[in-house]
């Protein structure tokens, strides 16, 4: 019995070599993705067959036109039929500009495909702009007998539609994931527990998606490994179908670099931003606390919610709110010592009525807060770990900044590298 290796071996890449080396006598043209099978053989091509135009697609689909009955060869970036908007295609018309083959994907106009019509001695082929003045695309009509060339295997939507759940589906696995390290923190460990919620959540939306292009990967890798062991009747050679991709390696690249650039915006305001803001407050805490315990006059109040109502420019209004304190006929907003004021009934904020003892100062009532606000030190809970994170975060952003160039020159030096292959290819 033959091996899958010699199965699918010489003759079908030779073939393939065969189809895609330039040849003058027999061109051809392909579309500049998805023209073969999941064995790799060319489906969809255009080429000159005994004096005609002929086109082949998925599905052994062939379609042969004489090329006295072709009036032009178009192919647009978008076009009309109708009031229906479609992408970009390659359109054989008749004589009347009606289309009498559509093949969807992007067709060199002017390389093989003109090769092609020279050689089927059909007009050469032009490329349709939109209007100027209205930006509209090209508008045909369909001539009888109109034929649509199958550009795609079937079940391209169905397999379209697969992959979407598996990105939503990694996607969302990786940001609930993400977001754990940020849940489980206590709700004094202040302001820095959000960004790294926010970072986790990013972070994990993003390994997510790489798990399910990986996962994408694989999947059609064995789809195409099992279709040629079994037309081979006999296990295929792994390495030709799992081998490390390449191909992306680019765009993963400068994806990366994207997001660490976003990284080191994100800790200049959550480094030195939240540090400074922090250590402002907690000055002005101090300082409030300080006057309180020392001037202040305590009397017996209550802790109650005075909604704030504010209206957008659509006229929709949203109600905050606002924890208060309510004694001897004043009504103070209730500071946010600590990092946060006092808490109003989860349950039912509006009936908030807590008794509260007040220290306030007699020769400035607005100046107010609970006696237990006072009570220890102002820097202790979410002002602390705002400052360590804070300092800490500030810290890293030098060998951030210093990654971000090496990764940014690296990238630079890829894309000089592949374009001095490409010219010495």
């Amino acid at each position: 019995m033959k091996s899958a290796a010699a199965h699918w071996g010489p003759s079908e890449w030779q073939k393939n070599i065969d189809d895609l080396v330039p040849d003058p006598a027999h061109p051809q043209a392909f579309p500049s993705t998805y023209p073969m099978d999941l064995k790799g053989r060319i489906r969809v091509k255009l080429c000159a067959e005994g004096g005609n135009l002929v086109a082949y697609g998925f599905g052994g689909q062939r379609i042969e036109l004489q090329a006295k009955s072709v009036g032009s060869v178009v192919t647009v970036s978008s076009f009309r039929t109708g009031f229906i908007t479609r992408g970009r295609a390659l359109l054989v018309l008749d004589r009347d500009d009606r289309i009498l083959l559509r093949a969807n994907g992007l067709w060199e106009t002017y390389g093989e495909v003109d090769k092609v019509c020279r050689a089927a001695k059909v007009p050469s082929p032009r490329h349709e702009w939109p209007k100027a003045a209205a930006r509209r695309p090209p508008c045909f009509a369909k001539a009888p007998g109109c034929v649509k060339l199958r550009t795609k295997p079937r079940g391209a939507s169905l397999r379209g539609l697969g992959l979407m759940a598996l990105f939503l589906l990694t996607a969302g696995i990786g940001g609930f994931v993400g977001l754990l390290p940020a849940v489980a923190l206590p709700g004094w460990f202040g302001a820095v527990r959000t960004l790294i919620g926010i970072a986790g959540v990013a972070l994990g939306l993003a390994g997510g998606l790489w798990v399910g292009a990986a996962t994408a990967h694989v999947l059609a890798d064995a789809v195409r490994w099992t279709v040629t062991s079994w037309t081979a009747g006999t296990p295929a050679p792994p390495r030709r179908f799992f081998g490390r991709r390449r191909e992306h390696q680019g765009a993963w690249l400068a994806a990366a670099n994207v997001g660490l650039a976003f990284l080191v915006a994100a800790l200049i305001g959550w480094g030195p931003g939240v540090g400074i803001a922090s250590l402002v407050h907690g000055w002005r805490d101090s300082s409030l606390v300080a006057e309180l315990r020392a001037h202040g006059a305590t009397v017996p109040g209550t802790l109650i919610d005075v909604p704030l109502y504010s209206t957008d420019d659509n006229g929709n209004t949203t109600e905050t709110d606002v924890p208060t304190l309510s004694f001897r006929g004043n009504q103070i907003t209730d500071p946010s010592i600590g990092g946060r004021p006092l808490a109003l009934d989860a349950s039912d904020p509006v009936d908030t009525d807590e008794p509260e003892t007040v220290v306030y100062l007699p020769s400035d009532p607005g100046v107010a807060a609970a006696k237990q606000q006072l009570a220890g030190s102002v820097w202790h809970g979410a002002p602390t770990a705002n400052l360590i994170s804070g300092g800490l975060l500030t810290l890293a952003l030098p060998p951030l900044l210093w990654l971000l160039v090496l990764r940014v020159r690296r990238l630079r030096w890829r894309r000089g590298k592949e374009l001095v292959e490409d010219l010495t290819a």
